[in-house]
């Protein structure tokens, strides 16, 4: 099967768990201070191949050991090449995102909120071997990253990902919920967007797919005008910050397509 950005659940099920990982992180602009910082990027593998067209995903999860009440990253960006030699920003990540076994193995249930994801245009990455690095901002600390060389395959020029070819890599969008937003346990809550026509639609919350802390909401398909709808009731699930993943599958092709969105379960 073509691989994309929906095989990132199949390799974060088997990537590293949090116990058998390592620091590595580096300073970047404005570093200072003791490195206190542990993380992995579980996807994409350093020396694996990133699509040229469509999207990926860069995920995986970053600690300042030194933090007090949380992870410690106040932002979280990709980078092609590095921020103060000449690279170029490819992604702002979705940070403090659920992360149970992190927490488990450090034995402190605020890094429970040290995941990452973003969402590259494959397009934006070059041909050949390139060096993508993901930086992680603390406060009074500054910039740390942590890169991997991947094999890309587009032309380094796009800034927005191009409409799919039939049976190719599905377009995926989520209306509701938008980041941050407050969903009330009081009633059943719909969650929409839009993807190609006739994408089946697969919903997780609170993890990727198939991994130990995720459940899934369930499954729909995108209409002919696109829309997709999928309602689940909120009050089955802590009240605290979540995380869905939405994938996007082409029939035809067998490709997917993965995104995600933090919200807030509430009990109002």
């Amino acid at each position: 099967m073509a691989l994309a950005l929906a095989a990132v659940a199949q390799i974060v099920a088997f990537a590293p768990t949090a116990s058998a990982q390592s620091g590595g992180w580096q300073p970047g602009p404005g570093a200072a201070l003791d490195n206190t910082y542990a993380g992995f990027v579980d996807v994409p593998s350093s020396g694996g191949t990133v699509p040229g067209s469509g999207s990926f995903a860069v995920a995986g999860w970053f600690v300042d050991s030194s933090a007090q009440g949380w992870a410690g990253a106040d932002d979280v960006q990709v980078w092609l090449g590095s921020m103060d030699g000449g690279g170029s920003m490819l992604a702002k990540a979705l940070f403090a995102q659920s992360r149970p076994d992190v927490a488990a193995a450090l034995g402190n249930p605020f890094f429970a909120a040290s995941g990452f994801v973003a969402t590259i245009n494959g397009a934006s990455v070059p041909a050949g071997s390139q060096t993508l690095n993901v930086y992680a901002h603390t406060p009074g600390k500054g910039w740390w990253f942590r890169g991997m060389n991947v094999n890309g395959g587009g032309s380094g020029t796009s800034t927005a990902a191009p409409a799919p070819a039939a049976g190719g890599t599905p377009t995926l969008s989520i209306t509701n919920p938008i980041e941050a937003q407050n969903v009330s346990t009081k009633s059943d809550y719909t969650i929409n967007g839009k993807a190609s026509p006739g994408a089946a639609i697969d919903v997780w919350i609170n993890g990727e797919r198939n991994t130990h802390y995720a459940t899934e909401l369930g499954t729909t398909t995108a209409a002919g005008d696109g829309s997709w709808s999928l309602t689940f009731i909120p009050t089955h699930f802590p009240s605290t910050h979540s995380n869905l993943y939405v994938y996007a599958k082409d029939a035809s092709s067998g490709v997917e397509t993965l995104l995600s969105v933090g919200f807030n379960i509430v009990d109002k």
